[in-house]
């Protein structure tokens, strides 16, 4: 997957390895090649997501408090559009605080069916029409379950900085890897070029933790942090198994925005299930019929 540009406007413990455990270039090498993969394992897979927000707000020596929420049903889904190698993730809003808004299978048909030379720019305005829907004064699209392993591809991670962690309780992840295979690496973007942008185009550097199979490369749980003096987000994502679907898929996306100026707080929790490959059937008849 090609850099894409995201829009968003507004100390380590000690850790003691194993003698036999590889080095974290190893590690890095073996995540790229599994987001690599896993890009094509989830093209055309959709899910369902719920997705409830709530904002709160607050001055310093006013009486001043809001407190607003919202609930979104939505489509996520990976797609590669056009002939180039070129991907995209986004989220197809079709009911709102338990009102439909579209129907829901029209827009997903002539995106995979009738994808032209312009459907890069179909699922750009798909995308920022859902996000319109978010919650607060945020514009953000970064709130897509994949973003941050897009860090880990091959041809970003030139423009980071990269070390292990210190990986925690590693139960809370079950049959997904053995224990002592679990890493955590911390990544820091140094360059220029951020993947995620604030007003007028500018860099917002992010960093974050990943936790993966060391072993595979397979991601386990990602936390993504973009931040500059007005705005700090936070977008935590966990991974699940599920019946039908033969890689990791999104099981749940929590995520913070506080607006310092303000004093603003957006919350949201996203669940994922329903996922299904997408396909579809056509019938040829013969000529004359």
């Amino acid at each position: 997957m090609r850099r894409t540009l995201i829009t968003l406007i507004v100390a380590t413990a000690a850790i003691g390895l194993r003698a036999d455990a590889p080095a974290l270039d190893v590690v890095l090498a073996r995540a790229a090649a599994y987001v690599a993969d896993y890009q094509k394992r989830l093209q055309g897979i959709v899910a369902e997501e719920l997705y409830i927000q709530n904002l709160t707000a607050s001055s310093r020596g006013r009486v001043r408090f809001i407190r607003e929420g919202r609930q979104l049903r939505s489509d996520v889904l990976l797609v590669k559009l056009g002939a180039d190698d070129w991907w995209m993730q986004f989220r197809d809003v079709f009911e709102v605080d338990h009102r439909p808004v579209r129907d829901r299978d029209q827009r997903l048909s002539k995106l995979f069916i009738e994808a032209k030379s312009d459907a890069r720019a179909q699922a750009q305005t798909i995308q920022d029409e859902s996000s319109r829907y978010n919650l607060g004064p945020v514009l953000r699209t970064i709130n897509i379950p994949i973003m941050a392993i897009l860090f880990l591809e091959k041809g970003n991670q030139p423009g980071l900085e990269f070390k292990q962690g210190n990986p925690g309780n590693v139960k809370r992840f079950g049959d997904l890897a053995a224990a002592d295979d679990i890493w955590v690496i911390e990544f820091r973007e140094t360059g220029r070029g951020t993947m995620v942008k604030g007003a007028n185009n500018a860099d917002i550097p992010s960093k974050g933790r990943i936790w993966l199979d060391s072993t595979t490369g397979r991601v386990l749980r990602t936390e993504l942090i973009t931040e500059d003096t007005r705005l700090r987000a936070l977008v935590d994502v966990t991974y699940k198994t599920t019946p039908g679907i033969d890689c990791l898929v999104p099981g749940e996306m929590r995520e913070i925005y506080l607006v310092r100026q303000t004093e603003t707080r957006i919350d949201g929790k996203a669940t994922y299930d329903k996922f299904r490959q997408f396909s579809v059937s056509t019938t040829e008849k013969p000529k004359g019929e």
